[in-house]
């Protein structure tokens, strides 16, 4: 008795224990009938009662795992004798969609005998929701990365092999997912590159931090592209890396954008250099212009006194040698007056030349009749020790140039050269024909007419870059005190920029100077006016000539030098004097001589009123004063035939008077 109430209360106890547990549990015998239920299998399946066929309270069951089973072929009570079945199988109820996991063992006697089975039913519908939200959102996330315009991949941390590749990396890189993943970067890319590819990752991986790579370059099929990329460390639960994520970006296009713009950004720059240095060769061409220009200011104040006092000591020294006789010994004592009157209208003359102030008298002439003109000349000047060398090109053109002044601007060029060769050398003076298109002329604009090139070189000392900024200056030189008045290549500047041309120095210290002048040729065979030396000199033929000179000296060696040469003079001290005078003469008045520049009446303005009242009267103007202040006074004398440049000879005097005279 005591051994079946033990049986009793263990069986008691296994039922209570299998009634509380929330798993449905249901033990059948061998026919499959239902012996024992728990209330958790109730709840589940209603009809499976004890007493119930196991397989007509299943029929609602459908295999998740297997849907072609059968359910007889799952449950030990359906299967022949001796047969197992399966540990455990997923189920689903068609009514409830609820998940289910059945695991089903045999129940035997102690001689082994299956005496029923025993099956246990798992809810686990959350955790088949769970698994398939996390389905779910695996799937979007996987959608989320294959569509992402960057490329995404991701290497096992240990080999860096690739494991995966959105389809945004297999057209960046040009490569297949089968052709990518399973390999490392020495196997895809060349060896430097990989090797940097590398180096990254391994730095992400021990670093555990967010790599950011803002520019790195990569070699795919495509040729070579930039990427932007990031990269991080994938841990397990336990802080373990197990993978490297990366994420890249191509900015090949920003990259190339930026590069252009950078290249724009130091063209603009570079055009800026050079617009700053035109601006700065602008500013010093300004101020070296101002300097000339005041310069020459002062020197057109000085030059009208001293040229009127030139003309005086000139005409009284004329008037003298014609009383003396060309044996007397007192004309021997006037040459030394003469040369240094004329010496001194020369500097005058020099010191309006470079501030192009000078009355100029152009003529078409060649520059290689000039240069042999004064070959013999400069060999003189050049002494023995410096070599002239001249090689005259017979191609060059007619220029328009006055050439008195140019003969001064090739002696000019050829002392200075004398100068810098104080132990010898050569002297090399060559011409030549260029235009705007021959490459050695960059002075010329492109297109520019025919020019005559006149070159002169030397073997001398040379100068260095701020010597030759300042060579043109007035009164600079490097010269000692006394051995030069800085006037002479300043002339040679005025005379050639006056005329049209330009002049350019190249010299190194060591290696010589050589000077470029630059002439435009003129269309024109033929001066057509002749030279001084051709107007044929006569006396007058006793026409009347009114003179009107504000100087008292000046004036009254002009009346004697017109009387000498066998005219009449009426002499006035201005315009206001010339007007009475020619208003109470009531004969005739062949020619007005009259200076420009007077108190009252200028000169310009007397002549008007003088062809007015007297119609057929020819006129003659003189002035000491440069042109630029004469053109002040309504008269431009770029080409006249009327106009007469203090100081001059009585033989120039009478020379242009009778050629007014018979114009």
């Amino acid at each position: 008795m005591c051994f079946l109430g033990a049986v009793r209360m263990e069986a008691e106890l296994f039922r209570t224990i299998i009634a509380t547990l929330t798993d449905g549990v249901v033990v059948a015998d061998p026919r499959g009938i239902v012996v024992f239920a728990n209330p958790a299998f109730a709840s589940l399946f209603e009809r499976a009662t004890p007493g119930t066929p196991l397989l007509e309270g299943l029929a609602e069951l459908t295999l998740a795992s297997d849907p072609t089973a059968a359910l007889a072929d799952f449950f030990p009570a359906a299967k022949a004798a001796g047969g197992e079945s399966p540990p455990r199988i997923d189920v689903t109820l068609e009514s409830t969609g609820v998940s289910l996991t059945v695991e089903s063992r045999p129940l035997r006697d102690r001689a082994g005998v299956r005496v029923g089975s025993l099956s246990v039913f798992r809810d686990v519908t959350p955790v088949r929701q769970s698994e398939r939200e996390l389905a779910r959102v695996t799937s979007f996330l996987d959608s989320i990365v294959e569509n992402i315009p960057d490329m995404v991949f991701v290497k096992d941390a240990t080999e860096l092999r690739f494991e995966r590749l959105n389809r945004a990396g297999e057209e960046l890189l040009g490569i297949s997912r089968e052709e990518l993943l399973g390999k490392t970067d020495a196997e895809l890319f060349p060896a430097e590159q990989a090797r940097f590819f590398q180096t990254r990752d391994r730095d992400t991986l021990l670093s555990g931090r967010l790599v950011d790579i803002a520019e790195e370059p990569i070699d795919t099929k495509q040729g070579q592209k930039w990427l932007h990329t990031k990269k991080i460390t994938i841990r397990d639960a336990r802080g373990v890396p197990r993978h490297l994520l990366g994420i890249s970006s191509d900015i090949t296009e920003r990259r190339r954008t930026e590069e252009a713009l950078k290249r724009v950004h130091e063209e603009l720059e570079q055009r800026v250099v050079e617009r700053t240095e035109t601006l700065r060769r602008t500013e010093e061409q300004l101020r070296h212009a101002q300097k000339l220009e005041a310069v020459g200011r002062l020197a057109g104040g000085v030059a009208h006194d001293f040229n009127n006092v030139l003309a005086v000591i000139l005409g009284q020294i004329g008037l003298i040698e014609h009383r003396v006789g060309d044996e007397d010994p007192m004309r021997d004592d006037l040459a030394p007056i003469r040369e240094a009157a004329q010496h001194a209208a020369t500097l005058t003359r020099q010191l309006l030349a470079f501030s192009r102030k000078q009355v100029m008298e152009p003529r078409i002439v060649n520059l290689n009749r000039i240069v042999e003109r004064t070959r013999n000349m400069l060999s003189r000047l050049l002494g023995e020790d410096v070599e002239l060398v001249t090689r005259l090109s017979g191609a060059v053109g007619n220029v328009l140039a006055d050439p008195a002044l140019i003969e001064q601007v090739i002696i000019n060029l050829a002392v200075n050269a004398r100068d810098a060769m104080p132990s010898g050398g050569v002297l090399v003076i060559e011409t030549s024909s260029v235009t705007g298109t021959d490459e050695h002329s960059p002075p010329l604009a492109a297109g520019a007419p025919p020019h005559t090139l006149l070159r002169v070189s030397d073997t001398g000392v040379g100068m260095d870059a701020e010597t030759a900024a300042r060579i043109f200056e007035p009164f600079f030189t490097t010269k000692a005190i006394g051995l030069g008045t800085g006037l002479g290549l300043s002339m040679a500047y005025g005379v050639v920029t006056q005329s049209g041309g330009s002049i350019h120095v190249d010299s190194q210290l060591g290696k010589g100077t050589s000077f470029r002048v630059y002439f435009p040729c003129t269309p024109h065979e033929r001066s057509l006016t002749p030279s001084p030396a051709q107007v044929r000199v006569t006396g007058g033929m006793g026409e009347t000539i009114l003179v009107v000179e504000d100087e008292t000296p000046l004036r009254k060696v002009l009346c004697a030098v017109l009387e000498q040469a066998g005219y009449g003079v009426i002499a006035a001290r201005d315009g206001v004097e010339a007007l009475n005078l020619s208003a109470e003469n009531p004969g005739r008045i062949h020619l007005l001589l009259s200076d420009v520049v007077m108190p009252h009446i200028d000169g310009p303005e007397l002549a008007r009123r003088l062809t007015v009242s007297r119609p057929g009267i020819r006129v003659l103007f003189m002035s000491g004063y440069p042109a630029e202040r004469l053109a002040g006074h309504r008269l431009s004398i770029a080409d006249a035939e009327d106009y007469l440049q203090k100081p001059f000879s009585p033989e120039t005097l009478a020379a242009r008077v009778r050629k007014t005279l018979d114009s």
